[in-house]
C-alpha cells in the first residue's frame, strides 16, 4: 500500500483535500491493525556487551518480542520500560512492530490486508474524527467485513 494511493482514494470518496488528516488517520489505522489484528514482523541482530538492548535501537517501532536467539538457541530475556535484558553476545531478536507512514511515496505491506480494507479503515477513522457518525458506521461495517470476513466469531471492536 502506498500512502499517496490511499490519500487519493479517500480524497475522491469523501471529496476532500485534507492530506495531513488522512495521513494521521492512516497511521492510526496502521497502529490499530498491527497491534491487534495483523502482526508486522522484523528481525534484527545486535552485538550485546552490557546485557541490554534499548528499544530505541530497533530500526522499526518495537511492539513486542516473538523470539530472542543466540545462533539457533532461544535465550531468556526480560522486558523493562526502556530496554530488554538479554545475555551478552550476538543476539537476534524477532519482533512485532507498528509501521508508520512518513512520506507520501512510502509503501507499507501489512500481511493479509488488502488496500481496499485499509481504505475502509481510514474512511471510518476520518468519519469518526469529523463527527460523521452515520457514515462511520457504514465504513466500519465494510472495514470489519473485509478484515474479518463474515464469520461473527472473529468480529470485535476495531475502531473507536
Amino acid at each position: 500500500m502506498k500512502l499517496s494511493n490511499i490519500i487519493q482514494q479517500v480524497s475522491e470518496i469523501l471529496n476532500i483535500q485534507d492530506t495531513n488528516m488522512i495521513k494521521r488517520c492512516a497511521n492510526l489505522v496502521l497502529g490499530n491493525i498491527a497491534s491487534n489484528h495483523r502482526e508486522c514482523v522484523a528481525t534484527q541482530t545486535f552485538n550485546v556487551t552490557d546485557g541490554r538492548i534499548e528499544y530505541r535501537e530497533f530500526k522499526k517501532n518495537f511492539l513486542k518480542v516473538r523470539s530472542v536467539k543466540i545462533g539457533t538457541r532461544n535465550v531468556s530475556h526480560s522486558l523493562f520500560i526502556n530496554f530488554m535484558a538479554v545475555p551478552n553476545g550476538r543476539v537476534t531478536v524477532e519482533y512485532c512492530f507498528i509501521p508508520i507512514f512518513e512520506r507520501l511515496s512510502q509503501e507499507i505491506h501489512v500481511p493479509n490486508l488488502s488496500e481496499q480494507c485499509f481504505v475502509y479503515g481510514v474512511l471510518t477513522e476520518y468519519a469518526v474524527i469529523s463527527g460523521m457518525f452515520n457514515e462511520a458506521k457504514i465504513w466500519s461495517h465494510k472495514f470489519e467485513t473485509e478484515l474479518f470476513g463474515t464469520n461473527p466469531k472473529y468480529k470485535k471492536l476495531v475502531l473507536r
